[in-house]
């Protein structure tokens, strides 16, 4: 009853400063990435797809489940986790949930469908 609050309204207010070892969005940096498809291998929620055109991963931050195992084991640094929790967009495309033009992200749904379709013909 006399305790500090744990929550503050929103978004009336400024957000509760986050703790030391927060883990906040993703953060990709793609001049770093060499491709290695650690964080692909390593993630549970499948946040990352390879392009392997580009050798590099698009993200889909909204899948993300904060664990910090693809910052952990990537070898050049290329992923950070930041301070940042305010995640909220109307636009699913926004850059708080993919790091891809609306046009590649479509691509690659429009793959991973042909996929998932050729793979279900293969088990009937």
């Amino acid at each position: 009853m006399f305790k500090k609050p744990a929550t503050n309204l929103f978004p009336k207010t400024e957000p509760v400063p986050v703790p030391e070892g927060f883990r906040g969005k993703i953060v990709y940096n793609v001049d770093k990435c060499v491709g290695c498809r650690m964080c692909v291998t390593v993630c549970p929620a499948g946040v990352f797809v390879y392009l392997p055109e580009i050798r590099k991963v698009a993200l889909w931050t909204g899948r993300c489940v904060f664990c910090k195992q693809c910052v952990d084991v990537c070898p050049t640094g290329a992923l950070q986790m930041s301070d940042e929790f305010l995640l909220a967009s109307y636009d699913k495309y926004d850059d708080k949930f993919i790091y891809l033009t609306p046009e590649e992200a479509e691509e690659i749904k429009r793959k991973q469908e042909e996929l998932k379709k050729a793979k279900a013909k293969k088990s009937q």
